[in-house]
């Protein structure tokens, strides 16, 4: 602590600034006799004090910071966060300290709208289903740290005994704090639950787990996108419902749907009522999957995953080009239906005939694997007029895809599309060529089948997803997992330190 004793001298005087309060001096009870305090402009603060605000002027204070052999930090800050040129700011303009503070929302690019389109927030239901992301240097640390967050089950955040449970908010808190202010290392867990009784299993099975391997972060990232046969009724309804960033995609594409065809997309891919389900038509299912990619890849962004490669099958191939940022969504959208329509036409005549809508296509911004050819397009290069149309009726071999992305040196993929197929054939035809490990397959949604029929995955889908990417070393912006929520940061265990003690040996004389 003697050494850290100037930064956290800075840090406390920064908080300090921050939130507008001096804090009290702690244990200080009687002024030293010595100091003639009554001819000196200075006084020791033995009660939280508001920070004087001198008119015209910014904050300032100096710094002096003490370790074992004297100051090892002296600096004068000045603050500006928060002022209207010099002036202070408002009462109430900076929130106080442990208030809850809003979750910014952004769409991230290619998916992003114009800088006049807003992120619908109004009907957007709670996250149900939260990731609790526990790291440590060395699994012994990784185990015991789950014990602790047992033991604060029981406690309660504000270490009283949590008779009554832990409430929802306060566990949502919890993952926040968890995710977003603490570092993450090389052994890692991401447990997610609904409830404090499923984090509380969660939590067992880590503490019983063996010796688990250390990850780092994979070099490059591939989004491999699948066509429309795994589609389903109310694929991606509860993404809809409670993840922002995509109801901002998924409603940009019906808004689309809705221009080219005066009927909803959104009601046909969720069986609203009312609607009839005619996904089984490719006019619908390839806008469907088409949309419902293109959110998930937003959904991906938004919490820090990026390709550095993409690839599609089908469907996907449309979705994939407009990852690498070929054409709009829109365009991306318009394509798809015309798609959808000439491979209706051609089940009805058996002939290969018709013709796909053009598009304005622009130079790839990302590498672009064709599912077709397998030739990879470069970031700067484009593709043939006619390539769609070529795509739409020719046929497809994934293991040309998956020999591509090895050459490419992919060593994590991330599947996007409304089922998990896709990951496990990717392994399969993956390249056994010396040197070539099999890539971490990630799968975005999965499906569940109640009562015999096919159902909607709930949010805790996509939560699970993100778990598989931090436990693989995956780097992430938790943010995302929270976007348009107000979350505050809470006390939480803290970090288990294997320590060792090294003691030099007497020599014998």
């Amino acid at each position: 602590p003697e050494s850290a004793a100037g930064v956290a001298g800075l840090i406390k005087v920064v908080l300090a600034m921050q939130q507008r309060i001096i804090p009290p001096q702690p244990d200080f009870r009687l002024p030293s006799p010595l100091i003639e305090w009554d001819e000196l402009p200075v006084r020791v603060t033995s009660q939280p004090t508001p920070w004087p605000l001198v008119p015209d002027r910014p904050p300032r204070a100096g710094i002096s910071a003490f370790g074992v052999s004297g100051a090892n930090a002296h600096v004068v800050v000045e603050g500006h966060d928060g002022f209207e040129g010099s002036r202070a700011p408002a009462p109430g303009a900076i929130p106080p300290a442990g208030a809850a503070r809003p979750v910014a929302v952004a769409v991230p690019e290619p998916a992003a709208g114009s800088a006049e389109d807003t992120v619908p927030d109004e009907g957007l239901a709670a996250r149900t289903a939260r990731i609790l992301p526990l790291s440590g240097k060395s699994h012994e640390a990784l185990s015991e740290l789950a014990a602790r967050y047992l033991s604060w089950l029981d406690e309660g955040p504000d270490g009283m005994s949590a008779q009554g449970g832990v409430s929802d908010s306060q566990l949502s808190d919890m993952a926040w704090t968890a995710s977003v202010g603490r570092s993450h290392f090389g052994h890692r867990a991401g447990v997610v639950f609904r409830d404090s009784q499923s984090l509380r299993e969660g939590l067992s099975r880590l503490c019983k787990t063996d010796e688990g391997p250390e990850v780092g972060a994979p070099a490059r990232i591939a989004f491999a996108f699948s066509d429309d046969t795994g589609r389903w009724t109310a694929m991606g309804e509860t993404l809809h419902r409670s993840e922002p960033v995509a109801r901002a995609v998924l409603e940009r594409c019906e808004t689309a749907f809705r221009d080219l065809e005066g009927g909803s997309l959104l009601d046909q891919m969720f069986a609203r009522a009312g609607s009839d389900t005619v996904l089984h038509d490719s006019a619908w299912s390839q806008p469907a999957v088409y949309a419902l990619e293109c959110a998930l890849a937003a959904l991906w962004s938004s919490v820090g995953v990026r390709p550095g490669v993409v690839f599609g099958q089908g469907t996907g191939e449309i979705a994939a080009a407009q990852a690498a940022g070929m054409f709009s969504l829109e365009d991306g959208l318009r394509l798809a239906l015309a798609r959808g329509r000439l491979l209706g036409r051609l089940q009805e005549v058996g002939a290969q005939s018709g013709t796909l809508a053009g598009v304005a296509m622009s130079p790839a911004t990302a590498p672009f694997v064709s599912g077709t050819t397998g030739r990879t397009s470069r970031p700067g290069d484009g593709l043939e007029g006619d390539y769609w149309q070529r795509q739409a009726v020719g046929s497809f071999d994934l293991g040309v895809g998956a020999t591509a992305l090895a050459e490419l040196e992919v060593d994590a993929v991330v599947g996007i599309g409304p089922d998990a197929a896709l990951g496990p054939a990717m392994l399969d035809a993956w390249p056994r060529a010396a040197g070539r490990g099999a890539p971490v397959v990630v799968t975005s949604v999965r499906r569940t089948a109640a009562e015999g029929a096919e159902t909607a995955a709930d949010d805790a889908g996509f939560a699970a997803a993100v778990a598989q990417a931090y436990e693989a070393g995956f780097p992430l912006r938790f943010e995302g997992l929270f976007a348009g929520e107000m979350r505050r940061r809470i006390s939480l265990p803290g970090y288990p330190f294997q320590r060792r003690r090294f003691w030099m040996e007497p020599v014998a004389r």
